[in-house]
């Protein structure tokens, strides 16, 4: 099986990945039909809000089937009760400005897409600035 690389986008006005990943070493995320991520799977994290507005993360699945742990980390109602992916930092965050909205727009992956499976010249660009 080989590895697949996609790209999720998270909103901060939710959940708080970042604490997450501070606190708890992971962040999760819901199943769904629309969603098929398998164990060591690679996905990029955008993170909009909070002055964020980047890909922040690379991460890669280490679980496809759990229940979250990170209520502390909700800034609406928390829902538990739905089986997760589990997914790692495999990279410090990025700090940097050049994954933006528009430098992935200009690489072929539109600004509202919530998960996408990439392409090899899409995962070359993104992956430069987690070495």
């Amino acid at each position: 099986m080989s590895i697949r690389r996609f790209i999720l986008k998270g909103k901060e006005s939710m959940i708080d990945h970042v604490k997450s990943v501070n606190e708890f070493g992971c962040i999760y995320w819901v199943t769904a039909r629309n969603k098929n991520m398998n164990i060591g799977d690679i996905c990029y994290l955008f993170l909009s809000g909070k002055d964020h507005n980047q890909i922040r993360y690379r991460l890669e699945v280490i679980d496809t089937n759990c229940m979250r742990d990170d209520k502390c980390c909700w800034h609406i109602p928390f829902v538990g009760n739905k089986p997760c992916y589990k997914l790692i930092p495999t990279a410090e965050m990025y700090q940097g400005n050049d994954l933006s909205r528009e430098d992935l727009e200009a690489i072929g992956i539109n600004r509202y897409v919530q998960y996408k499976e990439l392409n090899d010249y899409q995962i070359s660009f993104i992956d430069s600035y987690f070495q």
